[in-house]
């Protein structure tokens, strides 16, 4: 009989790393059978969707309250669908508050196997989720190192699998290549600011961003801005911060990889943005502005000395954090101006950031994902036709 995955992701991210999964999957396997939640990615990859959450990218308080009943319409199908096609594995990937509560059900209710894939951030609040983690899930695949020592210590089956950006970001293509392809000026400093994805990011930091970029032109010659738009924004929300900036700069719509390859320092949102700067071995300062009320509940929350994914892992910092009341003009001048003329630092930084990009590649990762899964379905009894 064929195997039969149930592959649970609720959102844009999870959709890709799941779709990516189910193609690497069927390269060795191809009767194996895969349906769940996603959006396109898995639809693409062949999956068969009981919803497509994922499209509708529900990630914070406020879009679960706005979207809550397609939520529940989504648990309630995959509850059913569960319970009559039992799967011979269930993988949740990340979304741990929807995917903790079916990992409940399908634990307790119908005994299902379960393998959990990017771990919830137990290490930076909410670490009592680790109790449910333990309960109902029976092998969690990580993406960061030190999160498997974490789950060993609590006793709990898990595999280091490598993160999914060294792959997908692995370029090869020399950054005067991609200014050529993005019409950007070769003989000038790139700077690329990333400011983030959501309206609230655009409107706390390209203000911040935009007085930098001018007292930047001021201080160093020959500078260039390139500023990518993530499709979540509409570049009018953008363009009013730059009707007085005389500086050098293009707006690039829905290509950050590239713009990113092809600068030479940034200055990017925390977020996952910050890593994959790190990851292209971009010299960098990571910046972040919240409301007062956000920033004050956050500092009661959150467990860990670092915002940057690239310090967190590194227990350090290796790239300069602004943050909040430091997230001003003045402090990011300041800094991009040493990093932009101290060559030894910008050096030290790329150092580091190799070494970085090494520990979490392939390379370093105990087995992938695809023969984790595989192993996982090798161990399971034989059902009779």
């Amino acid at each position: 009989m064929p195997k039969r995955l149930v592959i649970i992701a609720g959102e844009e991210s999870g959709d890709a790393h799941a779709a990516e999964l189910m193609l690497q999957l069927k390269k060795s396997n191809e009767d194996i059978q895969i349906s769940g939640i996603g959006g396109k990615h898995m639809q693409e990859a062949g999956a068969k969707l009981i919803s497509d959450l994922a499209r509708f990218g529900v990630t914070g308080f406020s879009e679960v309250i706005r979207h809550i009943r397609v939520i529940k319409k989504a648990f309630a199908d995959i509850k059913l669908h569960l319970k009559q096609h039992k799967p011979d594995l269930l993988i949740l990937v990340d979304y741990p508050g929807f995917n903790l509560r079916l990992a409940k059900y399908a634990k307790e209710v119908l005994g299902i196997r379960i393998l959990y894939y990017i771990s919830p951030q137990i290490w930076a609040w909410k670490g009592n989720r680790i109790h449910a983690i333990k309960r109902y899930v029976d092998h969690m695949a990580v993406i960061l190192p030190f999160e498997k020592q974490i789950y060993q210590q609590a006793g709990i089956p898990v595999s280091f699998v490598g993160h999914p950006l060294t792959e997908k970001i692995d370029y090869s293509l020399h950054a005067n290549v991609s200014r050529l392809d993005l019409h950007l000026p070769q003989n000038k400093k790139i700077i690329a600011l990333l400011p983030g994805s959501r309206v609230h990011e655009i409107e706390r930091h390209m203000p911040v961003l935009i007085e930098t970029a001018k007292r930047l032109s001021k201080q160093i010659e020959s500078l260039h801005f390139a500023i990518p738009i993530a499709r979540t924004i509409d570049p009018e929300q953008i363009t009013p911060y730059l009707k007085d900036f005389k500086g050098s700069y293009t707006l690039i719509p829905d290509q950050a990889l590239e713009t990113v390859n092809s600068s030479d320092f940034c200055i990017v949102a925390s977020g996952t943005a910050s890593l994959e700067c790190a990851l292209l071995i971009k010299p960098m300062c990571i910046i972040y502005r919240a409301s007062r009320f956000t920033y004050l509940a956050a500092t009661k929350l959150i467990k860990t000395n670092y915002l940057g994914l690239c310090n967190l892992l590194e227990n350090s910092m290796i790239v300069p954090e602004l943050l909040q009341y430091d997230c001003n003009p003045h402090e990011l001048t300041k800094l991009m101006t040493d990093l932009i003329k101290n060559k030894n630092r910008s050096e030290q930084m790329r150092v580091k950031l190799r070494q970085l990009k090494h520990n979490l590649s392939a390379a370093e990762a105990d087995l992938s994902l695809a023969d984790l899964v595989l192993s996982e379905l090798a161990t399971l009894p034989s059902k009779k036709s």
